[in-house]
């Protein structure tokens, strides 16, 4: 027998806490690669992966083009982003040669802060995907732990609630699709926070079969106007966009970003999970 045809699970797993890049401080454009805080990867054979950090930026990492020499004497005097902690795990369990394929994802983050008024208590995901024998997908669910938390814009203060049930209530991208389509779901959240193509309002699918939406159920304590009609995203003309509890759901993989920041490109509280069967 051909030993590529050797049956097998291939694990898609992993996390981070924080990662991207610095874009921007104030008006000022800059091009600072972040390294990633706790980066953890498991094998596709499964295993284990564990990372932990912290991480300070300020402007001295930064090198200026040509602008005013004050105005840069200022900026390498900035706190350009700060984490106070971050823990990220990618586990999987001892399985039989059918299963059940269970692995998990953690990403924890505290103490978040970047420049220009950004800033984030913590944030924690934790999502597990299960495949017994005989299941085409996996089934991947998220957390009760799973929360972002102390989320604040300069004097601004808000309360993010998340949907955790209604994902764990639909784990496979089949069913979560089944539900969307639905009459009148497409009106309700989180369904309604999923990206539509118009004007059938059927959910916009990329070339790799995802759909995109976000797990907030609602966000408190902003003013009127600057959460975007989705329900998830906030624009906070100060700063830039701030997206938050961002979800792509695949048929094999659903990756969550917590938070995600538009303005500097940055991700906080970050992972995947999922898995196949070979062949």
């Amino acid at each position: 027998m051909d030993s590529r045809q050797d049956k097998r699970y291939l694990h898609i797993a992993g996390a981070f806490g924080v990662g991207g890049r610095l874009t921007k401080i104030g008006n000022v454009p800059i091009n600072l690669p972040i390294e990633t805080v706790a980066a953890a990867h498991l094998p596709m054979v499964g295993g284990r992966s564990e990372a932990a950090g912290k991480l300070s930026i300020d402007g001295g990492d930064v090198k200026f083009g040509r602008i005013d020499a004050k105005l840069i004497k200022t900026l390498k005097k900035m706190d350009l982003l700060s984490v106070g902690s971050a823990r990220s795990l990618a586990e999987s369990d001892a399985a039989g040669p059918d299963g059940p394929f269970v692995s998990r994802t953690i990403s924890e983050v505290s103490n978040v802060a970047v420049a220009d008024g950004f800033s984030l208590r913590s944030c924690v995901l934790n999502m597990t995907s299960t495949q017994a024998a005989g299941e085409m997908f996996p089934s991947i669910t998220l957390g009760k732990k799973t929360s972002i938390v102390g989320l604040k814009l300069g004097k601004l203060s808000a309360k993010v609630t998340l949907d955790l049930d209604t994902f764990n209530r639909f784990p496979t991208q089949a069913a979560f699709l089944a539900e969307c389509q639905k009459n009148g779901n497409l009106r309700q959240s989180p369904f309604s926070s999923f990206l539509t193509d118009a004007p059938a309002a059927s959910l916009h699918r990329n070339a790799s079969g995802y759909v995109i939406g976000s797990l907030v159920k609602k966000i408190e304590g902003l003013p009127d106007g600057m959460i975007e009609d989705n329900g998830y995203i906030i624009n906070w003309p100060p700063f830039g966009k701030i997206i938050v509890g961002e979800i792509l759901i695949g048929p094999y993989v659903r990756r969550v970003t917590l938070v995600r920041l538009k303005h500097s490109d940055t991700e906080i509280g970050s992972g995947c999970s999922g898995g196949s069967t070979w062949p």
